[in-house]
């Protein structure tokens, strides 16, 4: 009896790795689709820390359904006892420390290029800036006016003032961020700029899409930057009133179904901020062009000064 728990828990644990195996090629079951610039650099590690971890964890794992099978109790045959093992524990020490500086070493260029201030873009005419601010429970996103990033291009030194100083012709959304597109290659990239900052508690902002994840701190506004390589979002005319209004590739405007889940793409929270925490969810909009997206933001503008 006692070697059937050693066969039961050795089954299970095989049919979970299988679960693994076939989850990249199940929808829904593996990372959500790469849309940024720096995606892949991230996902890279990603498959190399979990190559490593898995490697030694079904190693772990197999040794274990050996020495519940080989060592099962047996009546009447009382077990020998022996404490410690100091070769064996120094290895198992060993290999693990080397294995983490390793990484550790590996994805600095990486880590550098999405964290360090001196790689993310200047607030000139050229960068896109949105300022983020959490709070329980949204993420409340504001935009320079239509008129003012036209007026960078002419004057990018008085781009500098938008992350600082909030203005009057501002337009405020919550949990909608709306940026264009841009090419992969350096000199075709759309970089964005976010001034990320909170009202209260700790959050965390993240974006699967572009695997992108930063803690909001109370009292202080951190920089984070991204560039986006596809779209998702359309315009679409109300066949009613005519107006214009965005909506995601993944749906299907005239149901509200659900038409390509791939092409939704998340903003969450990360970081347990409270009761409501789970219902801190936006969306990330992505237009084709900057055309598209200023005539988004001019029509946003007319419908909040309306108001």
């Amino acid at each position: 009896m006692q070697k059937f728990w050693s066969i039961l828990f050795g089954a299970t644990m095989f049919a979970a790795l299988l679960l693994f195996i076939i989850s990249p090629f199940v929808s829904g079951w593996w990372l959500p689709k790469d849309v940024s610039t720096f995606g892949d650099r991230i996902d890279g590690l990603f498959w190399l820390i979990l190559a490593i971890t898995g490697f030694f964890f079904v190693l772990t794992e197999a040794i274990l359904v050996y020495a519940m099978y080989r060592y099962a109790s047996r009546p009447g045959q009382k077990a020998s006892y022996f404490h410690g093992n100091h070769k064996l524990e120094v290895i198992w020490t060993l290999v693990p420390a080397v294995i983490l500086l390793l990484l550790a070493v590996f994805q600095i260029n990486v880590w550098a290029e999405v964290k360090f201030q001196k790689n993310m873009p200047a607030p000139d005419a050229k960068t896109q800036q949105i300022e983020v601010t959490a709070r329980q429970w949204e993420w409340r996103v504001r935009y320079p006016s239509a008129q003012r990033m036209q007026s960078w291009k002419s004057k990018p030194e008085d781009a500098q003032d938008f992350g600082p100083n909030p203005h009057m012709d501002d337009v405020y959304i919550p949990n909608e961020i709306h940026v264009w597109k841009g090419g992969k290659e350096s000199k075709d990239q759309h970089r964005v700029l976010v001034h990320l900052k909170t009202r209260d508690v700790l959050h965390s902002f993240f974006l699967p899409n572009l695997r992108l994840k930063q803690d909001a701190l109370p009292g202080k506004t951190i920089p984070v930057w991204f560039a986006v390589t596809e779209h998702n979002t359309r315009a679409v005319e109300d066949p009613t009133t005519h107006d214009k209004h965005w909506v995601e590739i993944g749906y299907d405007p005239a149901t509200g179904a659900v038409t390509n889940r791939d092409m939704i793409w998340e903003l969450a929270c990360a970081e347990f901020c409270g009761a409501r925490h789970s219902l801190m969810r936006g969306k990330l909009f992505v237009h084709e062009n900057e055309a598209d997206f200023l005539d988004w933001l001019k029509h946003t503008e007319a419908a909040q000064n309306r108001h």
